[in-house]
This record gives C-alpha cells, structure tokens and sequence, in this order.
C-alpha cells in the first residue's frame, strides 16, 4: 500500500476550502470530497466492521454528516484526513456498540419468551413463536428514530439513569425523557399490534433492565 505523504500547509488550505465550499452546499464540492476519500473512508470503517453492508451505511452517514457539518471541519485541529479516519472509526465502533447491544435486547426477548409462554412451549410452537418475536422486535427497533434507538439503548444495556444519558449526548433531560417515552410508545404500539396481548409482556422484560 502506498505510504501517504504529509500534508502540507497549502494542502491544508485546500482541503479547508473545500469544506467551506461543501459546508455552502456545494454539490459539486460533495462530489469532488467523495472521488478523493471514499476508498478512505471505506477502509478505515472495514477494518473495525469487517462487513461489507455495514461498512458501506457507516460510508454513507460520513457522507451525510460531512454535507451538514462541513463547517466543523478547521485544518487547526489537524488535517482533513486524520479529522475523516477519526470520524470514520468512531462511526464504526458505535455501529458495533449498537450491535451488539440490539443482539441482548434479541436474547432478553427470547429468555422471556422461554419462561413466560409455556402455552407455546406444551404445543410444539415455541420456535415459530420466538423467531415470529424476534422478526417483529428487529422491525420495531429500525422503525425507531436514531435519537429514540440511542437513549433505549443507553437506559436498557448500558444501565444508564436519564440524567446520565443527558450528559452523555449533550441533551436535555426533558429531552431524553421525551424521546424514551416516544420510543416506548412505539415498541408497545408496535408489539400490541403482532404479538396482541404478550406484546406488554415482552416489552416489560426489556422495561425491567
């Protein structure tokens, strides 16, 4: 692989000027970012996800992020690479953070389902049971907004209070409480609806973490 070569202070310049062209909503200035760092950005988030879907959402919501908040960027910080290599690994490891934390509210369903619906067990159902609750829990949770997914995750796997999760993300806590309880809301709504009346059941296993 070719060693990449210091950046200079006329290289930082230009990539300076090249964000605030991107940061004036300068498609053409997104693109020229996109012909120059994506292979860049694609490699540095596969080395953590090593995933090829994963990696290319991680590689799009870089892109995003870039487009809307160009204007962070200063070349005082550093250069514009190392400012997308950090911002591409961080992206990444909190994609495998939210992985795995979804894989246990997965397996927290599944032990209430095997201690709470012996019905299914006794009838031969329960593993058409558990993979229907698991289906209709991976739906429910993607149909969350990011801001609703991040602070359940937060309160219900790392075991973090309210205000906790308010200094976390820079939010305040009325915030945080809304967005909960908004969450929540969506889950039993969600769950009600395909699981009828174990549905609150479900969801009051993940409520007790």
């Amino acid at each position: 692989m070719k060693k990449r070569t210091p950046s200079t202070p006329a290289d930082r310049q230009a990539d300076y000027e090249l964000m605030q062209r991107i940061a004036a909503k300068n498609a053409a200035a997104l693109a020229e970012f996109k012909d120059r760092f994506y292979p860049l950005i694609y490699s540095t988030a596969f080395k953590v996800l090593r995933h090829r879907e994963d990696t290319e959402d991680v590689a799009v919501e870089i892109l995003n992020t870039v487009w809307n908040k160009a204007d962070s960027y200063h070349p005082k910080k550093g250069s514009l690479v190392t400012w997308i290599c950090t911002t591409a690994r961080n992206r990444s490891i909190d994609r495998v953070r939210s992985v795995q934390r979804r894989s246990a509210l997965y397996d927290r369903f599944e032990q209430r389902l095997g201690t709470d619906q012996p019905e299914a067990r006794s009838s031969g159902r329960e593993e058409v049971y558990r993979s229907d609750a698991r289906r209709i829990l991976q739906n429910a949770v993607v149909e969350l907004t990011p801001e609703q997914r991040e602070v359940i995750e937060l309160a219900y796997f790392e075991g973090m209070t309210q205000r906790q999760i308010s200094e976390k993300i820079h939010s305040p806590l009325g915030t945080v409480k809304a967005r909960i309880r908004r969450g929540v809301e969506q889950l039993r709504g969600k769950f009600a609806e395909e699981l009828k009346d174990e549905g609150a059941l479900l969801l009051a296993g993940v409520a007790e973490a």
